[in-house]
């Protein structure tokens, strides 16, 4: 009896791990905010800042700020090199995983200027370059 109780324990365990590869995952995107990105040269160019969670329980409302600065790409022309500094506050006892993006089109759309994984309460720096300058 008791090797049938310990093979049905085992089996069991081996289907959930079966299961559990198994699952799928899916992420939502919380915030979606614009921000418009002024050049050296004095261009405006405006980007989206994406921020997806695994859960809707996980809010993701970053808050943003950005460094601009003049570069020169390897043929010697002007540049904007971006640095935004996203920061997702934590949740109320825990922190959660975040995909942050920079994107040019509204949810992830357009070209994808950065990505990156985060942590809430952590701040997330997202690097590209702007061709204006």
């Amino acid at each position: 009896m008791k090797r049938l109780l310990i093979a049905g324990v085992l089996a069991m365990g081996a289907l959930g791990t079966t299961i559990t590869q198994a699952g799928a995952s899916e992420a939502f995107c919380d915030w979606d905010p614009a921000v418009v990105i002024v050049t050296p040269g004095g261009y405006l160019d405006t980007v989206y800042v994406s921020v997806w969670t695994s859960s809707l329980l996980n809010l993701g409302l970053p808050l943003e700020s950005y460094t601009a600065k003049r570069g020169y790409d390897a043929a010697g022309n002007p540049v904007t090199n971006v640095d935004i500094a996203v920061y997702v506050p934590a949740g109320l006892l825990f922190q959660f995983s975040t995909l942050d993006e920079v994107s040019t089109g509204l949810l992830g759309g357009g070209a994808v200027l950065a990505k990156a994984s985060g942590t809430s309460g952590q701040t997330t720096h997202l690097r590209f370059t702007l061709n204006t300058a």
